[in-house]
């Protein structure tokens, strides 16, 4: 009786190790399976990128911003980086933000906002547009926006003015003017970081060197501007703006 239990007893511990045995090749063919399913789908047409679609580029066309994305038609959809591809956009010049998303399984929408240029740099024959942010946005000039003049050649585009010591004054200068001082200014002469004088639309020049202190000079220059009403100056210098000079 006791052999008999003691054999009843290990019949039923082979049997539970041979359904657990298949248990686990039973889920192991099944994961295989669904590995090899999804790898197949993976390579498949089926999630092959067709389309990137552009959205906000203005100043840039559509195919410089598909180009920077770094996707390829056909690539499967289940392994885009889409951080990356934002990275990539946002490092082009004229571009100041930049989001990519999924519309639909095939689809990526790429969508920019572009950099505003605010003031054109020129010298030595070149000319580039600069942003607010002192970032240099393309090459060329555009009609209505006040001009730097340098000395010397401005930087490259993709470049920020940090790097140009004279251009880089003037871009403060000008942010820290106010709008309607801002508006009257036609033109920065930009010879060096301490040399910036400014070139009124009636034709005063308004010495302003260094661009530190800009509110206290900006407060000055204002004052003079309303004392003098529409009297015959040539120059006026806030370099000291607790002291500033009018000259006839």
């Amino acid at each position: 009786m006791i052999d008999e239990k003691i054999a009843e007893r290990r019949r039923a511990v082979r049997e539970d190790r041979r359904r657990g045995r298949l248990r686990r090749t039973v889920t192991v063919v099944v994961l295989l399976a669904l590995l090899g399913a999804l790898v197949a789908v993976e390579r498949s047409a089926l999630v092959g990128l067709e389309e990137v679609q552009v959205a906000g580029a203005q100043r840039l066309a559509d195919d410089e911003v598909r180009e920077a994305t770094g996707l390829e038609l056909g690539t499967s959809t289940l392994r885009l980086r889409l951080g990356r591809v934002e990275e990539r956009v946002a490092a082009l010049p004229a571009v100041r933000e930049a989001s990519a998303r999924r519309v639909d399984p095939l689809t990526v929408l790429v969508e920019v906002a572009e950099r505003e240029p605010s003031l054109v740099a020129v010298g030595s024959g070149s000319s580039v547009l600069v942003d607010r942010e002192g970032i240099v946005l393309d090459a060329g000039e555009q009609d209505g926006l006040p001009v730097v003049r340098l000395d010397d050649e401005p930087p490259e585009v993709g470049a920020s003015v940090t790097d140009h010591a004279a251009l880089g004054n003037a871009v403060r200068a000008w942010r820290g003017l106010t709008g309607p001082l801002r508006s009257r200014v036609v033109r920065y002469d930009a010879g060096g970081a301490d040399e910036l004088v400014l070139r009124l639309e009636d034709g005063i020049d308004v010495r302003f060197g260094r661009a530190h202190r800009v509110d206290e000079k900006a407060r000055a220059l204002g004052v003079i501007l309303e004392d003098v009403g529409e009297a015959d100056i040539s120059e006026i210098d806030v370099r000291a703006p607790a002291a500033p000079v009018v000259v006839p």
